[in-house]
């Protein structure tokens, strides 16, 4: 297939990946007790959520990747604005799992949460097969941040790591949040030398903390 030029528009995004903490744990689990539809029932639950605020334009609802989706954000967007969505979309999850998944589950994994990973930077958009994909490297970047969370730290539960480059973009203030700096190779970016990032925790309670 041949893409011509009027085809590729660039366009700048702040991206963020995110997925659910020890989700092949959750899903033996429940596949060993037949209880696959409670998986379900919370994946469509933050999809719902999503798709929601999708509508109202506060991001572009791009891909699931399994467990997680990929949000595409405009590049205005608010630290202020991006830390509320990331914050609900964490509080739906919880809700889920404590109501409907927790119950059910004959052990409750360590790790219970989302992570989150974010980028900013110019995106190719392109239509194939009549869809719309991106390809950049902030995509790439977002994805390796959000898998690199759990370097160096044992509870990565409603937690975001975030480029210096977005960071500084974002204009995110302590406030009640907290913040901390930190260093991390992501694998195959800028030769796997460390990079300066900025981890932070999401106003959350964790469902672990909930189970006390």
């Amino acid at each position: 297939m041949t893409l011509r030029s009027e085809d590729l528009k660039m366009e700048e995004k702040v991206v963020v990946f995110f997925d659910i903490c020890s989700s092949s744990t959750i899903l033996e689990d429940l596949l060993a007790t037949d209880n696959m539809m409670i998986f379900r029932d919370l994946m469509l639950s933050i999809k719902s959520f999503l798709k929601l605020k999708a509508s109202q334009g506060e991001f572009v609802l791009y891909k699931s990747i399994g467990d997680g989706w990929i949000l595409l954000f405009p590049p205005n967007v608010s630290g202020r604005e991006l830390v509320k969505c990331l914050t609900r979309v964490s509080q739906v999850f919880s809700r889920v799992m404590r109501d409907r998944v927790v119950p059910v589950l004959q052990q409750t994994p360590k790790v219970v949460g989302l992570t989150f990973g974010v980028d900013k930077g110019r995106l190719v958009r392109m239509t194939m097969n009549q869809q719309t994909e991106y390809i950049g490297r902030a995509l790439n970047v977002a994805s390796r941040l959000q898998g690199a969370i759990k370097d160096k730290d044992n509870n990565p539960a409603f937690k975001v790591l975030i480029s210096k480059h977005a960071y500084n973009g974002l204009q995110i203030g302590p406030g009640m949040l907290k913040l901390q700096k930190v260093t991390r190779r992501l694998r195959n970016i800028r030769n796997n030398e460390k990079m300066n990032l900025v981890k932070l925790t999401l106003p959350v309670q964790a469902i672990n903390d909930d189970l006390e």
